[in-house]
């Protein structure tokens, strides 16, 4: 089951807020399942990194955050992807990643620009991408199927 939060820009005379979700629902997790057999029996024409990557042990996920460069938004996106960690601290925090989107990267809705990958949207460390100066304020609103 999936989790759905909302980020709330902290600085009052912005207050952009946008409602993300984390993980997939059974639905998806089913679907991602169903797509890595269909890859690695060769049913499913992927390009040859993609099933490599299956081979080396990586799984699909679905649903992710990603972030318009331009509109200065936050999206969600559900395209299988592979997420590919590159290096690991000692305590096993991610520090260098590469994503690998199945079909291709994703691009703005809006304003077809390519997205950006966000790891945790969560983070602290994050400011508002619209007005670059607040800290998000985070908080869960339920799951989804």
């Amino acid at each position: 089951m999936g989790k759905i939060f909302s980020l709330t820009c902290k600085n009052k005379e912005c207050s952009y807020s946008v409602q993300l979700r984390e993980g997939p629902g059974f639905s998806l997790f089913a679907r991602d399942k169903d797509l890595e057999k269909s890859i690695l029996s060769g049913e499913e024409k992927v390009t040859d990194e993609i099933k490599a990557l299956l081979e080396k042990g990586l799984n699909v996920n679905s649903v992710t955050t990603l972030l318009c460069p331009c509109c200065k938004e936050y999206q969600i996106c559900m395209d299988p992807y592979i997420f590919e960690p590159i290096h690991e601290s000692p305590s096993g925090t991610i520090k260098d990643y590469k994503i690998h989107f199945i079909y291709g990267d994703p691009c703005c809705e809006k304003c077809n620009t390519k997205l950006i990958h966000i790891l945790n949207p969560r983070s602290s460390k994050n400011k508002c991408p619209k007005c670059g100066i607040g800290e998000m304020r985070y908080s869960e609103t339920g799951f989804y199927d």
